[in-house]
């Protein structure tokens, strides 16, 4: 539609509603070399955008290991121990239950 509310009479000002008539204006406006530049853009937003989806999907997997990783660390801390916490050391068969008077010089 025109300002003044008619039907565009020419195929030029129907054109110019639509991103190939913006294109076509920007090609006629400013030259080729701006509308490579504006492709070059796009395709670059494209591009970057293509790129991140799979880094997003990385840092999500990552940040659920991570998660997982925590809860096992935090559960095997807080856990108090089973059994005696030096399996290698029983402290009956020493002389008096502790390593400093088993090793004691005489």
């Amino acid at each position: 539609m025109t300002p003044d509310g008619a039907r565009p009479s020419t195929p030029d000002e129907v054109v110019l509603g639509t991103a190939a008539g913006l294109l076509r204006m920007l090609l006629e406006r400013n030259g080729t070399w701006v509308l490579c530049k504006v492709f070059g853009a796009f395709a670059l937003f494209l591009a970057l955008h293509l790129i991140r989806i799979p880094l997003v999907l990385l840092v999500r997997v990552l940040a659920g290991v991570i998660g997982e990783l925590d809860g096992y660390t935090s559960r095997q801390i807080t856990t108090p121990p089973r059994g005696p916490i030096n399996h290698y050391y029983d402290p009956a068969t020493t002389m008096a239950g502790s390593w400093e008077h088993a090793h004691v010089r005489t």
